[in-house]
């Protein structure tokens, strides 16, 4: 799973992208106690741990937590946009298909 997000932390700030890896994603599993295919659907929560872990790995200046970030900023905003390569295998086509 690949999320790019853009991250308004307050109405009037500039906007900062980022874009999730593996490591993020390995991060939240191990935080959370969840998988991804767990079919328990992405929340907000989800989302914000995703993009503080995201952004504590650049120079961008935040609190220790998601919850103290998402309590410092509550009219944040973020977007986000699904980059996930839909056929991960690239599968070759054969005559039959």
């Amino acid at each position: 799973m690949k999320l790019q997000m853009k991250v308004t932390p307050s109405p009037g700030d500039e906007s900062i992208t980022v874009t999730t890896n593996l490591l993020c994603i390995a991060e939240w599993e191990k935080q959370e106690n969840r998988k991804v295919s767990d079919g328990r659907g992405i929340g907000i929560m989800d989302i914000v741990f995703w993009a503080h872990f995201m952004l504590k790995r650049t120079s961008y200046k935040l609190e220790a937590t998601p919850q103290l970030w998402l309590n410092a900023h509550p009219d944040m905003e973020i977007e986000t946009v699904d980059m996930t390569n839909p056929n991960p295998t690239g599968a070759v086509l054969t005559e039959s298909n």
